[in-house]
């Protein structure tokens, strides 16, 4: 019985679980034994057999059907199971990290519902399942709750270790034998083409700006009189993107907002409101009502400045005159920096199939030569804004597979995280006691 309800459970969770498992391995003899200690925790035959059982589930082919084999590989699962020990006894450690119960319920209940969803007969189906196997709805529902806990806490102290991590060098020789293994698993490369742009925005005239930031005091100045910030947010926000949430921005760190946005809210206590804020997209009022190591999670108001008929033909002259400079030999880097909106990429690497998913116009380099300049080119943002964009093709190569040179850069990236990663695992070890009893 206990076989069938970890098999359950490793199907339907996708993940291991600690404290359920029994499946038949080189010691199938043994009812459970524990083959590794860390720290303060235990590493049971069960889970490790589990972790197995769920691979070959997975892919028969990757679990290996030879004793030395086989053993090998229960060996690997082993010092994955000490890494991710070592994560979370860290994790728990460090008072700097907490859980944001509110995200573990949410993907908790999107979990549940995948799983309810594999059943044709949906959550009832699913619950009776566990019924059969002795499992109770609201235990496998602590179960998942406890792997997400789990998975959330790895993933914070990862990424709060990684972030100011200092940089290891990376060898050419180490870049090479990284494509060699990953050069299977590349497929053909399409046709690519990467190209230079310059994306002007129409600004919005002095007066318009003045309009819109009187609006914008009128609301904060209703806020500091006791109205809710939330309620204001539907009526009065002009960010499609947060209005109807009541302006929720949930968690953000460093980087993930214009500068004057983030100095700001990272300046703010939980609860308080900001003055207003002015960046390129307008007027924005913020409010923080949490905050965590290197986050924030809050809301806000934006008021924009209204675009008229004029602004726009300024920006149409403007772009004109642009293609006319980039034409005449002016750099496309001197022409971002000085015309371009910084949130447009100011250099795009793509297929030529993905040439349409890009906004309407840019169809128009699918027959574009290396060096061309074309543009300007004028379409919507989808949100009732002009954009017109001055492209310059830097080169267009043929379909083919991918070079050295082509993944050199990503490659760079995996490796380093790599490095870091497992610099990051022996600092744990060297203080964690660790015995392996396999």
């Amino acid at each position: 019985m206990m076989l069938r309800r970890v098999l359950l459970i490793a199907s339907l969770a996708g993940v291991a679980s600690p404290a359920r498992a029994q499946v038949v391995g080189p010691d199938s003899d043994l009812v459970d034994r524990v083959v590794a200690v860390v720290g303060d925790s235990v590493i049971l035959l069960t889970q490790v057999q589990e972790e197995v059982e769920r691979m070959r589930a997975q892919n028969a082919a990757s679990v290996p059907t030879d004793p030395s084999g086989l053993q090998s590989l229960y060996g690997e699962v082993v010092d994955t199971w000490v890494n991710r020990l070592l994560v979370i006894q860290a994790a728990a450690k460090d008072s700097l990290i907490q859980l944001d119960d509110e995200r573990v319920e949410e993907v908790l209940n999107q979990e549940m519902n995948q799983r309810a969803q594999q059943f044709p007969g949906g959550q009832p189906a699913l619950q009776q399942a566990l019924t059969r196997e002795g499992i109770t709805l609201a235990e496998y529902r602590e179960i998942l709750k406890n792997q997400i806990s789990q998975e959330q806490l790895q993933q914070m102290y990862v990424q709060r270790r990684l972030q100011d991590a200092p940089p290891i060098e990376v060898s050419e020789a180490e870049l090479r034998a990284a494509f060699s293994e990953a050069q299977a698993q590349l497929q053909q490369r399409p046709k690519l083409i990467t190209f230079e742009q310059v994306v002007i925005a129409p600004s919005p005239s002095d007066s318009a700006k003045a309009v819109a930031r009187a609006r914008a005091q009128q609301i904060l100045d209703s806020i500091r009189g006791g109205a809710d910030f939330e309620e204001l947010a539907k009526t009065s926000s002009q960010d499609p993107g947060s209005a109807e949430n009541g302006g929720d921005l949930g968690w953000f760190r460093r980087g993930a907002m214009v500068r004057e946005f983030e100095d700001t809210a990272f300046a703010l206590m939980d609860g308080q409101v900001s003055n207003l804020v002015e960046t390129e997209f307008g007027f924005h009022i913020i409010k923080v009502e949490r905050s965590r190591a290197g986050e924030r999670k809050g809301r806000h108001i934006l008021i924009r400045a209204d675009v008229g008929p004029g602004d726009t033909e300024r920006a149409r002259a403007l772009a004109d005159t642009v293609v006319r400079m980039a034409r005449e030999g002016t750099s496309m880097a001197e022409l971002f920096t000085r015309y371009s909106d910084p949130l447009a990429p100011d250099t795009l690497t793509v297929s030529y199939e993905q040439l349409a998913q890009l906004p309407p116009g840019y169809e128009a380099l699918q027959n574009a030569a290396d060096g061309q300049v074309v543009g300007p080119l004028e379409y919507d943002t989808g949100r009732g804004e002009t954009r017109l964009a001055v492209v310059r093709v830097r080169q267009t190569r043929e379909a083919g597979e991918y070079t050295f040179e082509d993944v050199k850069a990503q490659l760079a990236q995996q490796v380093q995280r790599t490095k870091q990663l497992q610099r990051m695992l022996d600092e744990l070890k060297a203080k964690t006691h660790i015995e392996i009893r396999m």
